[in-house]
């Protein structure tokens, strides 16, 4: 997660934190640190008394787990840069290489984005550009590497959206960055308007468009093993002959058929794994419904 100081990260994490935590249609999110728990529940019980927590001063991270119906589907970590480091204005040498090597290994970005400076400060969309530059080199640096982007756009209870001005405000500076990323093969991206005060619109949305990407592709490289799993028992199977079982007995190996069945087994295994993965699957679709991808 990066975008630049004030733009509302730290703040999101908390309140995304609070409501998924509470639980959204059978899905939970849960901290692994007790203490990272009723930090977050804290802050967002702050924010929603208007008290919003402290900008961010060094990376934090968060071990998370979510999970459908008590069932946990998929743990990850979330990690929050400080916006200096996103801008480059931070002398911090360490700030900025965090940064870049998490945009390089990280399953999944969010950025966010202040509306409310685009609105009203004519020189928010230039950082915004440079923002966008920093992303787009690094998106290149990953090569075929598959990325879902999800865009936040905050403090969108602060700005008229009614107003056709404010939408090109809203719009305009992103435009580049959701016309490179549309013209991948390997990125997909979403542009999102979340509210995150005492009064929180679209919070969730952001994390579980993120989730979604990643349960598909644990679901993805599961049935890759079961299929490979699959053939390499049949393989196995047309081995089995009693030569082989008589030349496996005298070398006290596993013979061809042994060695079949437990390809087999494990192939089901990894099977009943990515079953396991489709109801949630079909969860986020439900939730995610009329939320555009490109």
């Amino acid at each position: 997660m990066l975008g630049h100081s004030g733009a509302g990260k730290t703040t999101y994490v908390s309140l995304m934190y609070a409501e998924m935590h509470a639980g959204v249609a059978g899905f939970q999110v849960r901290a692994g640190d007790d203490d990272h728990h009723r930090q977050l529940m804290t802050d967002a019980k702050a924010i929603r008394a208007g008290t919003y927590p402290a900008a961010t001063h060094r990376r934090a991270r968060y071990d998370l787990a979510l999970s459908y119906h008590g069932s946990e589907v998929m743990p990850f970590s979330w990690r929050d840069h400080r916006g200096g480091a996103a801008s480059g204005r931070t002398s911090d040498a360490q700030d900025v290489a965090e940064l870049n090597q998490d945009l390089l290994d990280s399953d999944a970005i969010a950025v966010f984005v202040d509306g409310a400076d685009l609105v009203n400060d004519p020189q928010a969309a230039r950082m915004v550009g440079r923002l966008s530059s920093h992303i787009l080199r690094a998106l290149q640096s990953r090569e075929e590497f598959p990325t879902p982007v999800a865009i936040a756009v905050t403090k969108c209870d602060c700005v008229d959206l009614g107003s056709a001005r404010v939408q090109e405000a809203l719009d305009a500076p992103l435009r580049d960055l959701a016309s490179a990323m549309r013209a991948s093969s390997h990125i997909q991206g979403t542009i999102l308007r979340i509210s995150c005060g005492p009064s929180p619109m679209n919070v969730i949305l952001p994390v579980l468009w993120l989730m979604r990407f990643g349960v598909i592709g644990m679901g993805m490289r599961l049935a890759a093993t079961a299929q490979s799993l699959s053939e390499a028992a049949q393989a196995a199977a047309k081995m089995d002959t009693m030569g082989d079982r008589i030349a496996a007995w005298w070398r006290g190996a596993q013979n061809s058929a042994s060695l079949a069945e437990q390809l087999r087994l494990n192939a089901e295994r990894a099977y009943q794994d990515f079953l396991v993965l489709v109801p949630p699957v079909e969860g986020l679709d439900k939730l995610l419904t009329g939320v555009e991808s490109f």
